[in-house]
């Protein structure tokens, strides 16, 4: 090996001095030195290495180039988010990037010691602009009409022509034009109207998440197409008894069961689910609509869907008393909660009744000693029964139960808040779950046992850092951890929570765990779900609003049902990089439309607390940052207490103990701890309340 590649490949291991090179490589001579001085400089001219001033160090120069998105901060620094991880980019690095922007990075060489998740960067070339709108409102200063922008950071300076001739408050979808010397350049493209219209927001938040609203004519009228295609083939399930538990408004009904104990002890279950893929061809302008939504997206009273509702709530939904086409998976299962066999199958349905969530939890609590008939009322008794031995099973092996109150939202027409009020699962509800949760479960199990891809639903384990935070923050709470992060299962945060129930931070205990989990998504492989406790998992159940269910159903039928599924089973392998993207899109919709909701949550949370600003109001105390408290109230809407507003001390940040504290008066703000707190602002635009300790 020449000199020059020992050089490089003692580089590789770690930077290296004058002197330890010439160590390492056993050079003495003062020839030896001058011709690894001139190697060193022909390498660092070459810029295959570089030189640290301050240690006088030489580092082998293996920058890494990644695009990524571009996510601004309130701050100048920024963020740049990749497949694999996360670019922190200082603020002389941004460039002229913008928020959501699609950008190249040098990745810097990660220092000894830095976690490889935590990587610095600089953008080097925006690739491609954010396409979505930026939405602003006209405010006055100086009898001059100006644009702020709704979530863009503030900092810059806006050019556009024609605001004079809008009103102060007006909402302006703008188009970006070009960025220059710190200014940003946009055109209008409409007038929304007033910020004072509450029923606008709905709209505003598409506008914002990007996300379709409406379907082409030429996705219309295919749908007049597929009305009368051949249905032959099916089986005729007609003559049991299956039916629908839904929401009061749900319209778009995509599963039905039926139940039926068996003479030896187990049951049979049947689940049947919209058979989306008869009508949504590959390839049809109906199929990349769906796609490129990836999910329905529901902000509270408004729905925005992935597919038509001629589709969604008609043609596809599972309607009473009218045929319907499905898929079915029969399963039956021992009295242990185990499946012992598993079909899945084209069929054809007619639900007997279509049941709200309300009237069988009404018939569960004894309200009612008979719901419609007889017979509905039995098999009902029946799916309580397999679900509570399902559950038990899930528990046994795993599975996480955090049962946690949800905040519910009430419009008016006008689209203001009427309330805010908490809203458990009821056992209706987990019922239907527990029976969804084992259909995913076997058939993921079906694909699987092939050695199949598809669009599978990953949970994975939570990262080492993560749990000891959370080890950490359970401390705080007065709950000790017994185990060490690096042997944690799933079933431990269960026992965890049961021998805690009483404990008065219990709730913020199980929303910490969810933070300390990491995300699901979907992946060709089928790595398990952790927070489920199981080791099969994909979704099957709702292809009417999120579209890896339909990409399952397609695959069902390729891989079992088709002429040539023999065929498409030994050339699988042709599917992987096809999906692979699909399941990278799917994923990314799912959390654009998570993020969607949240946001419309809080601006109406944010909207409803506005009339009670100079109240004062009781709140526990949910999380303790180093900028402040987050405090929640009774209907779950929460509030900030920054360290500047308090006043009567200084106060200082104690991370490990979730804690701030007064210097002088030795007052603390702890996790846990209930608060008396005073309403100061409101920011609607953003979903913001500001709160002042008392």
């Amino acid at each position: 090996m020449e000199l020059k590649d020992k050089i490089i490949s003692e580089l590789s291991k770690k930077p290296q001095t004058f002197k330890q090179l010439k160590k390492i490589l056993a050079l003495k001579s003062f020839n030896d030195s001058k011709n690894l001085d001139r190697i060193l400089r022909k390498l660092w001219k070459e810029k295959v290495i570089f030189l640290k001033g301050k240690t006088q160090t030489y580092h082998l120069k293996n920058d890494e180039e990644v695009i990524g998105t571009f996510r601004a901060t309130k701050n100048d620094y920024a963020f740049v988010e990749t497949e694999s991880y996360s670019v922190f980019i200082p603020a002389r690095f941004v460039l002229n990037a913008l928020d959501k922007d699609t950008v190249k990075v040098i990745v810097f060489p990660p220092r000894e010691g830095d976690d490889p998740d935590r990587r610095a960067g600089k953008v080097v070339r925006v690739m491609q602009r954010n396409g979505s709108a930026i939405i602003g409102r006209i405010f006055k200063e100086d009898n001059k009409n100006k644009f702020k922008a709704d979530d863009l950071i503030f900092k810059y300076e806006y050019k556009i022509n024609g605001l004079e001739k809008y009103n102060d408050g007006d909402i302006i979808i703008t188009k970006f034009i070009d960025f220059v010397d710190g200014i940003i350049y946009l055109k209008i493209v409409e007038m929304l109207g007033s910020s004072d219209d509450a029923t606008l927001e709905p709209e505003l938040i598409a506008y914002k998440f990007d996300l379709k609203t409406k379907f082409s004519d030429l996705s219309i009228k295919e749908i007049e197409k597929v009305k009368n295609q051949n249905i032959s083939g099916r089986k005729d399930l007609s003559q049991r008894l299956i039916y629908t538990i839904d929401g009061e408004e749900s319209k778009d009904l995509d599963d039905a069961v039926d139940i039926l104990k068996l003479e030896n002890g187990n049951y049979r279950l049947g689940v049947h689910i919209a058979d989306v893929s008869h009508y949504v061809k590959q390839g049809t302008s109906l199929d990349e609509e769906a796609y490129e939504r990836g999910t329905s997206v529901y902000l509270i009273n408004t729905v925005f869907p992935m597919l038509p509702k001629e589709l969604s709530n008609d043609l596809c939904s599972l309607n009473p008393n009218t045929k319907k086409l499905t898929m079915t998976c029969d399963m039956i299962i021992n009295p242990k909660g185990e499946v012992i066999d598993t079909k899945i199958y084209e069929s054809e349905i007619i639900s007997k009744h279509r049941l709200t969530y309300v009237e069988v939890d009404d018939f569960y609590s004894e309200k009612i000693s008979i719901l419609r008939t007889k017979e509905l009322s039995e098999s009902l008794i029946e799916a309580k029964n397999l679900a509570s031995i399902l559950r038990n099973k899930k528990i046994n092996h795993g599975m996480i139960d955090f049962s946690l109150a949800e905040s519910k939202i009430s419009l008016d027409d006008e689209g203001q808040v009427k309330e805010i009020y908490n809203k458990f699962q009821t056992l209706s509800e987990r019922v239907i779950e527990d029976l969804m949760v084992v259909t995913n479960e076997s058939v993921a199990k079906k694909l699987t046992s092939k050695k199949l891809p598809a669009s599978f639903r990953v949970h994975p384990s939570p990262k080492k850092e993560n749990l000891d935070n959370f080890i950490n923050l359970s401390k705080s709470l007065g709950v000790t951890f017994l185990k060490n992060s690096s042997n944690i299962e799933s079933e431990d945060f269960m026992n965890l929570l049961n021998e805690n129930s009483q404990n008065k931070g219990i709730d913020i205990l199980k929303r910490y765990m969810i933070q300390t989990m990491e995300k699901a998504f979907y992946k060709t492989e089928d790595l398990g779900h952790y927070a489920l406790g199981v080791k099969n998992y994909l979704h099957f159940t709702s292809p009417i609003r999120r579209y890896p269910d339909l990409i399952v159903h397609r695959l069902i039928k390729k891989y079992f049902l088709d002429s040539n599924a023999e065929k498409n089973r030994k050339n699988c392998a042709d599917d992987v990089s096809k999906l692979e993207i699909m399941n990278k899109h799917a994923s990314e919709k799912e959390r654009n439309a998570v993020q969607a909701e949240r946001k419309l949550q809080d601006i109406k949370k944010a909207r409803f607390m506005k009339k009670m600003i100079g109240e004062k109001l009781q709140g526990q105390i949910v999380s303790v940052l180093r900028f402040g408290f987050f405090v929640e109230f009774e209907n779950l809407t929460q509030g900030l207490v920054t360290l500047e507003s308090l006043k009567d001390d200084e106060y200082f940040y104690d991370e490990s103990k979730f804690a701030i504290f007064g210097k002088q008066n030795k007052k603390t703000f702890k996790l846990g701890e209930v608060v008396n707190v005073k309403i100061i602002s409101v920011d609607v635009v953003r979903g913001l309340i500001d709160l002042e300790a008392s």
